[in-house]
């Protein structure tokens, strides 16, 4: 072989592996939300402080809408390295990780603020681990309060439950509703709104954004809202191979970004919420804003039947209950 073909063949190589080099700095983060949804802000909103913090030396493409995986299969696809980056409802990793059922455990958090200082309680550390016997990474987290929406007399208090068809945000808010008298109706989102209106549903518990999106103020006559009392975690999960696929020192401004999203996310989805209210009030729905006395009541109720079921379903319940007030040492 001359020097001249060495010399080609050499600078080919060193291009090929620049290409490898820059490929790796590409995380795709997959979600199941559609365009414009609040969650689909964030993951936008995560991608642009990656860029700004790393310099544009790693790029996150987010592809909503299940444009990758089906919902509930993105955890697997993370496991498997198939995705690099999920917004993912905590619960939903439930089935392999009994204790992701906190994601929706009602009389937790009362505001998206409350679930911010959890990354200085012992029970962030603990959702490290058991999430990672699903075989992923759980970087980061954000609440979207829920409430409750129904047809008839108005729901405000637990007491009010009696006698109505309901479905829940969870199994714990399930056994809650129905430990006041509700009968409970498990079916999709996407049929809530045919149920409310032909029947089959009276009320319905759910996350503003859900209310929302499946028009349900044409088929509610009542929305509670005001400081909550119940909501859904969604999980930032990373697949286990990111931090070989970008490095350690890309990893760690990946974490700080997650972790500086979360702010973000929390201050947006109040925002939303109080639009959505005045969306509800304009469409005749009856707004009942909660008072304190109201609000503790309801937590009230969680904590006589959520937590007594969550406590018997999750080894070492009561454990994970204490940490979440517990800061780290």
């Amino acid at each position: 072989m001359n020097r001249f073909m060495a010399a080609a063949l050499a600078c080919a190589a060193s291009v090929l592996a620049l290409d490898a080099a820059s490929a790796q700095t590409v995380l795709r983060l997959s979600h199941s939300y559609t365009d414009g949804d609040t969650r689909d802000l964030w993951a936008d909103r995560i991608a642009e402080i990656v860029a700004e913090k790393t310099r544009g030396a790693v790029t996150v493409e987010v592809y909503p809408n299940q444009q990758l995986a089906k919902a509930r299969s993105q955890a697997d696809f993370l496991a498997r390295d198939r995705i690099d980056m999920s917004i993912y409802p905590l619960p939903w990793l439930s089935g392999k990780v009994p204790m992701a059922e906190i994601g929706a455990l009602p009389g937790l958090v009362a505001t998206p603020q409350d679930g911010i200082v959890w990354r200085e309680r012992r029970i962030w550390p603990m959702l490290q681990e058991a999430v990672s016997e699903a075989g992923v990474v759980f970087a980061g987290g954000g609440w979207a309060m829920g409430t409750i929406g129904n047809r008839g007399e108005a729901i405000t208090l637990p007491e009010h439950l009696d006698g109505h068809k309901v479905r829940g945000l969870g199994k714990a808010t399930e056994i809650m509703m129905n430990g006041y008298g509700a009968t409970i109706t498990s079916l999709p989102a996407s049929e809530i709104y045919q149920s409310l209106q032909t029947g089959v549903l009276t009320g319905v518990m759910t996350i503003y954004a859900s209310f929302e999106g499946y028009n349900l103020q044409e088929v509610v006559d009542h929305l509670m809202v005001g400081p909550g009392f119940v909501g859904a975690m969604h999980a930032v999960l990373l697949a286990p191979g990111v931090e070989e696929k970008i490095g350690k020192e890309h990893y760690a401004t990946l974490m700080d970004a997650i972790a500086e999203s979360e702010v973000w996310f929390a201050d947006r989805t109040m925002e939303d919420n109080k639009r959505i209210t005045e969306s509800f009030r304009s469409a005749g729905v009856t707004i009942h804003e909660l008072s304190q006395d109201q609000v503790a009541r309801w937590h009230e109720a969680a904590r006589e039947h959520a937590w007594a079921f969550f406590r018997e379903s999750v080894p070492n319940g009561d454990e994970v209950l204490k940490a979440v007030e517990q800061p780290l040492q």
